[in-house]
């Protein structure tokens, strides 16, 4: 920074919280801070007792991810992040002014125009970086500057970050059937589909399923405790959920005698994991027969402060909890890639979180043998139907198990 003036921009505030948190800025003297927009900030208070705080939350450090944050509060289930102050309400001069102390020394100590200049020399750096590497790695990548970037760099880092769960699909045209059938893919077909079947039949028995890959036990999914259990590494999932199975993974039951998940895996819940089997079996595009002209209606709000977020997952939601909207209508009015919305939509409707439009039946199910008003339907008929519908049966389930 040039000068030593603390920029500070705030989020969540009524006009009355407002007044008291200019009056505890006012006893900190005029040259040491001031308030500015949220774009140009070095960090920034939020209110988190208003309804919209976690949102607002999630919102700026999904823009802003190097930014140290000032909040009331953290909400339930907020990730340990080193760059969140938490300070406790009352608000009074002395703890803001140490919560600003702590947040200043979390800033770089290169000055602005050096900041420019690493953008600069990193620009040709940034593509080297692969489309596919984790958070972690980039985080610990030679090209990462742990500091407050400008703004079109920390864009370009969140960008080839959200090519792992949006894709790098260029938009299409929408208005042509073919370019549209480009954008679409079949859940079942894919490991977001085994598990969301596996997921269903082991609530309705109660009792953890167990998924195998070619290599043997992959997945537990235990309903008992909503815990996905993994015996593979990150990556090895995240390839296999992202092409189609092919018969390469299946479900398997338990023996009901002993029905329990082996010690030692990696857990997390159920729903932060098949949200996640959405976006990278999506990669931007939409379950097939998705109309993008049917209005999209928010039935519920994703739980953005844990789930992993596609990019402007948090303006697409808000803009769908206003009214009911189309796709195409959502990417016009946010002016975003078609993808972000898809991926978002995708994993929206594998949990339940949106009310979809009726999907048309994929064209792999164009044989299925179909029922014409006021025929006579046979047992027999009925159970082709439902045999064509199922697939085979998985290893050792009742038949009453076929998802």
């Amino acid at each position: 920074m040039t000068d030593t003036t603390f920029r500070l921009c705030h989020a969540g505030m009524d006009e009355h919280a407002l007044s008291g948190f200019q009056a505890c800025l006012s006893g900190l003297g005029a040259d040491a801070w001031g308030l500015t927009e949220e774009a140009s900030a070095d960090a920034a208070f939020i209110d988190m007792d208003s309804d919209l705080g976690p949102y607002l939350l999630a919102a700026h450090r999904l823009l802003y991810p190097l930014r140290p944050l000032i909040v009331t509060r953290r909400p339930a289930g907020y990730r340990p992040d080193p760059l969140t102050i938490e300070l406790n309400k009352p608000l009074r001069p002395s703890t803001l002014s140490m919560a600003l102390g702590q947040a200043r020394d979390m800033l770089p100590r290169q000055a602005a125009s050096g900041l420019a200049d690493a953008a600069e020399g990193l620009d040709d750096a940034l593509d080297s970086i692969p489309d596919e590497m984790p958070f972690d790695a980039l985080r610990s990548h030679p090209t990462f500057v742990p500091a407050t970037e400008p703004a079109d760099l920390l864009r370009r880092f969140e960008e080839r970050l959200a090519t792992l769960y949006v894709g790098s699909m260029p938009d299409v045209d929408l208005n042509d059937p073919e370019a549209r059938s480009q954008i679409q893919y079949q859940p079942e077909l894919f490991l977001q589909g085994l598990v969301a079947r596996a997921v269903s039949h082991a609530r309705e028995i109660a009792q953890p399923v167990r998924i195998d890959d070619t290599e043997g036990p992959a997945l537990y999914l235990d309903p008992r405790n909503n815990r996905a259990y993994s015996a593979r590494s990150a990556n090895a999932l995240r390839a296999l959920a992202q092409l189609p199975t092919r018969g390469t993974v299946r479900m398997a039951a338990l023996d009901p005698r002993t029905p329990s998940v082996p010690a030692g895996l990696s857990a997390r819940p159920l729903e932060d994991f098949e949200w996640e089997l959405a976006l990278w079996a999506s990669r931007g595009r939409l379950p097939a027969g998705t109309d993008v002209d049917i209005p999209v209606r928010l039935r519920s709000w994703p739980n953005l402060n844990r789930l992993t977020l596609p990019p402007e997952a948090v303006r697409i939601a808000g803009l769908w909890s206003r009214g009911p909207l189309s796709l195409r209508e959502t990417v016009r009015q946010l002016d975003i890639p078609q993808r972000y919305v898809f991926a978002f939509y995708s994993a929206c409707v594998a949990l339940g979180h949106v009310d979809a439009p009726a999907r048309r039946a994929p064209r792999s199910e164009a044989g299925t043998p179909s029922v014409q008003s006021g025929q006579v339907v046979s047992g027999g008929m009925i159970r082709r139907i439902v045999g064509r519908l199922l697939g085979p049966r998985p290893d050792g389930l009742p038949p009453q198990a076929r998802a």
